[in-house]
């Protein structure tokens, strides 16, 4: 039985969709052939060429990078470092050594991990003497991994020489607070032992008084005691009250302060004192006047227990950047290197007392002595430390004037 020729025609609805089918997979192909492939090609070169642009800019990155960088691969080997970096492990042809030879610290990476999953860490390492942060970033898209080496060894030491600093600090709170509390028994017991004994003594006087039976004679010298008892009670008064802070130093400032101190050292201990100032004709702050006046009263204390001198001296003297204290006499002097060794001797001396109130002011103590050759104690504060303060005075003597 044969087939119309009907069935092969356009007409059939058949026909014709098979037909359009073709053609359709005909165009399809045929995009896909000239046009999709190409693009591919071009895109995957493009890619190709921007990745090696990206790794080339990555390199003259690292190359100009004043920090160590390296480069490497999932193998975990080595494959560029910077000039910084081969300085840093001293090997000038680096490429291909492993990361974990060069740097041991290192083995507990997954290169390979880092790499593929675009990973980031920060840790912190310590080659020879130096210390680095170090940023350990793997890129993905570049099929490779970099090590950022950042030296923070000068940013280390200033925080090792912040916490020295702050251990000094705590150490000199807790010498202070000693030092007061040893100030204080000190007054106390010239309080108990003096003026105590002076108002027991006047007290017991009174006493008698009270008594029948005393002549006008006996009352008479009973109450000259009782006057004598009083001024010496007012004279420890006084010395007591000048010990703790003399009001000379509040009303009239350092100079005659230290004058009258050189005075009455000198009269109490029949040394010959000597003060003599230079260009100091401004008041310093309350906390440096106090501070030298201390510092001055602990050197003349030791030249009165320990000198032997004839004679002695206060200068002080303002130069163009600082300001200068100098405290001699010509007594039978000690070895330095002796004290240096013997904190106890220091104590004694009062030497560490005076150089921590040196430097809280800023400034520094120096002394110098030699067996029978004298004492000289030297307090040297730069003039910035106050010169707001001066500053300060001027700018209210205007407004006066």
């Amino acid at each position: 039985m044969s087939v119309p020729n009907s069935v092969f025609t356009l007409n059939n609805p058949i026909v014709f969709s098979i037909l359009m089918v073709l053609a359709i997979l005909g165009v399809i192909y045929i995009f896909y052939v000239h046009i999709i492939i190409p693009l591919n090609k071009k895109y995957s070169v493009e890619k190709e060429n921007l990745e090696l642009k990206n790794a080339q800019l990555m390199a003259l990155f690292a190359e100009l990078d004043p920090e160590p960088v390296f480069r490497f691969n999932g193998e975990g080997n080595f494959i560029l470092a910077n000039k910084a970096g081969k300085k840093l492990c001293n090997l000038e042809n680096i490429e291909g050594e492993s990361v974990i030879s060069i740097f041991p610290a290192f083995n507990y990476l997954n290169f390979n991990e880092y790499i593929v999953n675009g990973l980031t860490t920060q840790s912190s390492i310590i080659i020879g003497e130096e210390f680095f942060d170090v940023i350990i970033k793997g890129i993905s898209e570049m099929q490779f991994g970099q090590i950022y080496f950042n030296n923070i060894t000068q940013r280390k030491l200033v925080e090792d020489e912040l916490k020295k600093y702050q251990i000094k600090l705590r150490e000199l709170s807790n010498k202070i607070q000693r030092m007061q509390e040893e100030e204080n028994q000190k007054i106390s017991r010239e309080l108990h032992d003096n003026l105590g004994q002076i108002l027991t003594i006047i007290k017991l006087n009174i006493e008698i008084l009270k008594e029948d039976g005393n002549s006008n004679t006996n009352k008479g010298n009973i109450i000259n005691e009782i006057s004598l008892m009083l001024d010496k009670a007012m004279t420890e008064v006084k010395e007591l009250s000048y010990k703790l802070k003399p009001r000379i130093l509040d009303d009239f400032g350092l100079i005659p302060s230290l004058k009258s101190l050189c005075n009455d050292v000198s009269r109490k201990s029949g040394i010959k004192g000597i003060f003599q100032s230079h260009k100091l004709d401004f008041r310093l702050s309350p906390e440096i006047e106090l501070g030298l006046f201390r510092i001055s009263q602990e050197a003349l204390n030791n030249i009165v227990k320990h000198s032997r001198a004839k004679e002695f001296s206060i200068q002080i003297v303002k130069h163009p950047t600082l300001l200068r204290l100098m405290v001699e006499d010509d007594g039978i002097g000690f070895d330095p290197q002796i004290v240096h060794n013997d904190p106890a001797k220091k104590n004694n001396l009062g030497l560490v007392n005076m150089s921590e109130r040196a430097l809280s002011l800023n400034g520094k103590l120096i002394f110098d002595s030699r067996i029978g050759g004298g004492t000289e104690i030297i307090v040297e504060i730069p003039l910035e430390n106050f010169k707001p303060f001066i500053d300060n005075q001027i700018d209210n003597q205007v407004d006066k004037e």
